[in-house]
């Protein structure tokens, strides 16, 4: 049986595999973009909300590539990276960073940084930039309303109550060991350095759990149908599911605060264009691409001059300031760092509430 590093090493070698066999990614030539996205809603957020307006402003061709996992094609081609651009996560940035694969940037690089706060970048221990923030989803409680009212989770702790056995659905150890130890660490009086408190309360919601979902498809049709009654999940599916007009799911910020979920975009190590890609990132870290891409997805923005529309505004149920005061913030390197660790105890917990 497969880790979860050797299947992170196992996907990396099978998409390389599967990009020089099918050519799905040519080479970046000089003045152009060529980035890594993950495929469906996220490579569309990125080619309508950001690459067609880039391209009429700028005459800089940009291809936005779907592919399963932009941190692990990224690790395919170290040494030889095709991408000049790849939107991952802050934790995978870390890891990314740790193990040699991206650029680094000054604040000269990227000037737009000026308009996302300290806490809302991702730097080395030298306060390098890794890439520029672009946006965010926060982690919080999806909610079927047929089977519970959102009120019946207003606390995290509330997940492991003994009425909500086998009702539940949770998360794979990547994730879990990522997002719910950390926010659960903070929901029980810790924090990302010490997930004691966050390890006890994942045991008793794991075991309420019914099961662990694979992929966030299966998650929707969990919810979506009423097979499960609630789970940590992301906003912005629940999101697109009440803007499709599903009306028996709501999703839930916990009063110990929901976890950000920022997202980073990075340049590969020895990527061909710095330059482009540079001027790619900066673009990208303006307003006008990150409304777009909250309503086309509602991802919202992290550089902290965007103005939510009214619209968008009445759907989050309060202004955009608000919101992020009530998200937690951790030190994503410090997650980065343990998450080998987190994720075999998450495993374990896993396997024992089967």
């Amino acid at each position: 049986m497969l880790t979860r590093f050797g299947r992170r090493a196992f996907l990396a070698a099978t998409i390389a595999a599967l990009g020089f066999a099918q050519g799905f990614a040519a080479p970046a030539g000089a003045q152009q973009v060529s980035m890594a996205a993950w495929g469906g809603g996220v490579g569309a957020t990125w080619r309508e909300s950001f690459a067609k307006q880039f391209q009429a402003e700028t005459g800089i061709p940009v291809t936005v590539t779907d592919v399963p996992s932009p941190e692990a094609q990224i690790r395919a081609q170290k040494g030889a990276p095709q991408y000049n651009a790849a939107i991952v996560t802050f934790f995978e940035a870390a890891n990314l960073y740790r193990d040699g694969l991206i650029e680094s940037f000054s604040d000269k690089d990227l000037p737009i940084i000026a308009d996302v706060p300290a806490k809302s970048r991702l730097t080395g221990p030298d306060g390098r930039l890794l890439g520029m923030p672009v946006y965010f989803m926060y982690y919080g409680i999806a909610v079927n309303t047929a089977l519970a009212k959102p009120s019946d989770f207003a606390s995290w702790k509330d997940l492991a109550a003994a009425k909500w056995k086998g009702q539940l659905a949770v998360t794979r150890p990547i994730y879990a060991s990522t997002y719910d130890l950390t926010v659960l660490a903070y929901a029980s009086g810790g924090n990302e350095k010490d997930v004691t408190g966050g390890i006890e309360l994942f045991d008793k919601i794991a075991g309420n759990a019914m099961t662990v979902y694979s992929s966030m498809a299966q998650m929707n049709q969990l919810i979506s149908r009423g097979e499960v009654a609630a789970g940590p999940y992301y906003s912005t599916r629940i999101w697109s599911m009440k803007r499709e007009g599903l009306k028996d799911v709501d999703f839930v910020l916990p009063k110990e605060g929901a976890l950000m979920l920022p997202y980073v975009l990075v340049v590969p190590k020895g990527a061909p264009d710095l330059e482009t890609a540079k001027k790619w990132l900066n673009y990208a870290g303006t307003t006008a691409p990150q409304l777009r891409a909250t309503a086309m997805s509602g991802y919202f923005p992290l550089n902290d001059t965007a103005k939510l529309p009214a619209a968008e505004e009445q759907m989050l149920g309060m202004p955009l300031a608000a919101l992020k005061a009530k998200l937690i913030q951790p030190d994503w390197m410090v997650i980065a760092a343990a998450q080998r660790e987190r994720a075999n105890i998450v495993e374990q917990i896993l396997a024992k509430n089967r």
